[in-house]
């Protein structure tokens, strides 16, 4: 019975972290070069939910010093450094405060078939492939650097060997995939809000 109940948990406990998008590691690095506050506390927990109370975007926890850094714009992206989540080998870890996405894994490179686009952030590579299951965020360049990202679906993932994340790699999240209505609804619903403009329900 033991036994059962104990397998049960850690498939809940998995199914939560798997579910769980919200302050999602987005990668280690060197430095947080512009933060709006920054404060003294040796809890990650405390630092999180501080900034998240502050409405920030993202944050990070200098273990070391027992610094909180709270900030509104991305790292750079030629910051990052060699880690995985909770293990950034001495750097400090870049965390999003608010996110539907979760981390995955890192790889070495993509297909041949997927197309690099400029983004301004993984945040804004995680926006922008929204209507997809997989978003691919890769940090490069020299100083500031910049973020290039690629859509895509899950099984465009099959044949990518996996490796530490780093500069110039490609960090892989995935989300439930927000539904692009089509055109048909799209009409159907105008038409909907034209006629409720012209013919309001009456009162109660």
């Amino acid at each position: 019975m033991t036994s059962h109940l104990s397998f049960f948990l850690l498939v809940v406990i998995q199914l939560v972290q798997m579910v769980k998008g919200d302050n999602l590691f987005i990668g280690c690095g060197f430095e947080v070069v512009n933060y709006e506050m920054i404060f003294t506390t040796p809890y990650k927990s405390v630092c999180y939910n501080m900034c998240k109370s502050k409405s920030y975007t993202y944050y990070t926890h200098k273990e070391q010093m027992g610094q909180c850094v709270c900030y509104l714009y991305p790292p750079p992206a030629a910051e990052y450094m060699p880690g995985t989540p909770n293990n950034c080998n001495g750097q400090l870890q870049y965390n999003l405060i608010k996110s539907n996405w979760n981390f995955q894994k890192c790889y070495k490179s993509p297909q041949s078939n997927m197309t690099e686009i400029p983004s301004d952030s993984f945040k804004a590579c995680m926006d922008g492939c929204a209507p997809h299951q997989i978003a691919i965020a890769r940090p490069t360049g020299i100083f500031p650097g910049q973020t290039n990202c690629v859509c895509c679906g899950e099984h465009d993932l099959d044949g990518m060997e996996e490796t530490e994340c780093d500069l110039e790699k490609y960090y892989v999240f995935s989300h439930t995939p927000t539904p692009v209505p089509t055109a048909k609804r799209a009409l159907r619903a105008s038409a909907i809000a034209q006629r409720q403009a012209f013919n309001p329900p009456g009162p109660y």
